[in-house]
């Protein structure tokens, strides 16, 4: 009895030092990766995200950007970091959503290897054509289509991407039939459209609009379910007889197995910054629509694209080495 009381209190007095020893959640810079190069729109978002962290946790965010494979570096990167919260990913459709259905391997599960955080937005695409196409409506794009079935092409940033994913979308709900071209980069691919070498793109809106005003590409419709409060002049392509509703997202997110306390913490420093005005501003401006939430939103929202997403690259029978 006496040796058990021993043993009782030195586990009791190693417990409680640990308990006193252990720093609170953080206590060191944290890195975000994003799983594309600098500069684009989610590098934009993961900056602004990174800024409002900074202030609201007391530790640098540092942002890291690990581009390649359809974003599989910076994900596959992040799924075998330490689940401490120290490592998180600013994920999009692409890592979490699509990969997992057109790539043969992938290193990485998107339903088990990650805990999210939360939701930080979602962006509507917008379908735009050439000036040089003789329509300037929705119905008279899909008429021009299916007269010329497999003569039309259109444009995306890479084999897998949303852009290409959204497009099929569009083709499968229409019937039409065009050719996919597949470009590096978003500012390529719109470009190839504004000159008349690709006829049309799913494109964000926020990467749409500025071509669009200076007379270089015509907007049809956007994949939103209602209208852009700062676009509403844009109908939807549901208002004109074609329900496709997809959108863009961006989420954050830690390696499985982060501890719950760690991903509480998270989740609400970053609903915090996203209702704060100055970032929502920016983020709105960049065209994304801050959605704070619980992590538990955002996991089911992991789950649904990953369904979603996946039946449209299926169909498409889009499939990579």
């Amino acid at each position: 009895m006496k040796l058990f009381k021993n043993i009782f209190f030195t586990v009791f007095l190693f417990s409680s030092i640990h308990l006193v020893n252990a720093a609170p959640f953080p206590d060191r810079a944290i890195k975000l990766i994003v799983p594309f190069t600098a500069g684009g729109n989610v590098d934009i978002s993961a900056r602004t995200i990174a800024q409002g962290l900074t202030e609201q946790l007391g530790q640098s965010i540092i942002v890291e950007n690990k581009p390649g494979a359809n974003t599989m570096i910076g994900t596959d990167f992040v799924a075998k970091s330490q689940p401490d919260g120290y490592t998180l990913l600013l994920a999009g459709a692409e890592g979490l959503a699509i990969n997992p259905h057109v790539y043969k391997k992938v290193n990485y599960d998107a339903l088990k290897d990650f805990s999210a955080v939360g939701i930080v937005g979602s962006f509507p695409f917008a379908l735009v054509v050439s000036p040089k196409l003789n329509v300037n409506t929705l119905a008279e794009f899909i008429e021009y289509a299916k007269v010329r079935p497999g003569k039309l092409n259109f444009s995306s940033w890479g084999i897998g991407s949303t852009s290409q994913i959204a497009f099929e979308k569009f083709k499968q709900t229409t019937g039409i039939d065009l050719t996919h071209v597949p470009f590096q980069g978003a500012a390529p691919a719109i470009t190839a459209v504004a000159s008349g070498d690709v006829d049309a793109m799913m494109v964000p809106l926020s990467v749409a609009l500025p071509q669009a005003n200076g007379g270089r590409i015509k907007i049809l419709g956007v994949s939103s379910e209602k209208r852009i409060p700062t676009s509403d002049s844009i109908p939807t392509l549901s208002e004109q007889g074609v329900p496709v509703v997809i959108s863009g997202w961006q989420i954050l997110v830690a390696p499985k197995n982060t501890p719950s306390a760690v991903i509480q913490t998270l989740n609400q420093s970053l609903n915090k910054v996203l209702n704060s005005e100055v970032v929502r501003t920016s983020l709105t401006k960049g065209g994304i629509s801050p959605s704070p939430g619980t992590s538990a939103q955002a996991n089911a929202m992991i789950e649904s694209e990953w369904t979603r997403w996946g039946k449209v690259a299926k169909d498409a029978k889009i499939s990579l080495d």
